[in-house]
């Protein structure tokens, strides 16, 4: 099972004279960073919810926005008409100073910070409770999100292992081939040359030279990690939980060991393969990016 960093989630409950709507939505990054934009007069709860978060998503961009409206449980909101008249001297102040018009709307200066205070709310346990349990399902309404996202991934991640395990026995096939085909240029190669000067082909020397080339090429070991990082890459996508950061690790090592098998193969045909295989290796890595 795999999820994706990807998704949106919503809910919205009622009690009491009290509505809180809540929005989650995720995106990508190595890490859990988790932001939040609320309404007063939740902020007190910041850290519950941040917490509550944390329990379900281990990685991801959260940005979390809570809203709050209600009538019976709340006081109404006042005006903080001192540090109004202090924001309204400093104004005054400075278009005295630059000559610049000045337009006030009340909209515009209620906005301004700590002017405008909120209502208490009369029972905040309540509230508190209200707030978590509306952030709760609209973390599992993301999480259905992420996780058909996810599904779909694993799906195409499972095709691009297939095809990479289908050209790795392409190239178990050739490797040996190579060397047979190397062997015959070299010894065709060396008696053209020695009949035009009159020699024999000492066969011990050319079974020498095949030796050391067979030793530069040889891939047996590059195949066998590679199978195995294929597997335990296979293993990890159909894990209990979503293992993103394993399955990059194991991403770099595919992709280095079919590195290591192009530049040693020393053959036009292996090269064809080892090309095919870093463009669904790449495929994958852009699936596994987006994986928690």
């Amino acid at each position: 099972m795999i999820y994706s960093m990807t998704g949106q989630g919503r809910a919205k409950l009622a009690v009491d004279g009290m509505e809180i709507e809540a929005e989650v939505r995720s995106v990508n990054n190595r890490f859990l960073k988790v932001t939040f934009k609320l309404t007063d007069p939740l902020s007190p709860f910041e850290l519950a919810m941040e917490n509550l978060v944390r329990e379900h998503l281990k990685r991801g961009s959260v940005h979390v926005f809570v809203r709050y409206s209600g009538t019976g449980q709340s006081q109404s909101a006042s005006i903080n008409t001192d540090l109004l008249e202090h924001y309204l001297r400093q104004t005054i102040q400075a278009v005295k100073k630059t000559g610049y018009p000045l337009t006030l709307e009340l909209g515009s200066v209620l906005n301004l910070p700590g002017v405008l205070a909120p209502g208490n709310v009369a029972d905040e346990s309540a509230l508190s409770e209200l707030t978590l349990k509306t952030l709760s399902a609209a973390l599992l309404d993301l999480n259905k999100m992420r996780q058909t996202e996810g599904d779909a991934m694993g799906r195409q991640l499972l095709e691009l292992i297939r095809l990479v395990r289908e050209l790795r026995g392409q190239i178990e096939v050739r490797a040996p081939e190579v060397i047979v085909e190397y062997r015959k240029r070299l010894e065709s190669r060396v008696r053209m040359a020695l009949n035009d000067l009159g020699h024999s082909a000492d066969e011990l020397d050319i079974l020498r030279e095949v030796l050391q080339f067979s030793d530069r090429c040889d891939v047996r070991e590059e195949l066998v990690r590679l199978s195995s990082h294929l597997d335990r890459f296979e293993e990890a996508l159909q894990g209990a939980e979503s293992q993103g950061r394993r399955l990059d690790f194991l991403i770099q090592e595919i992709f280095r060991e079919t590195n290591t098998i192009g530049a040693k193969a020393n053959d036009a045909t292996i090269a064809h393969y080892v090309v095919s295989i870093k463009t669904s290796v790449e495929q994958m890595r852009e699936l596994v990016q987006n994986v928690e």
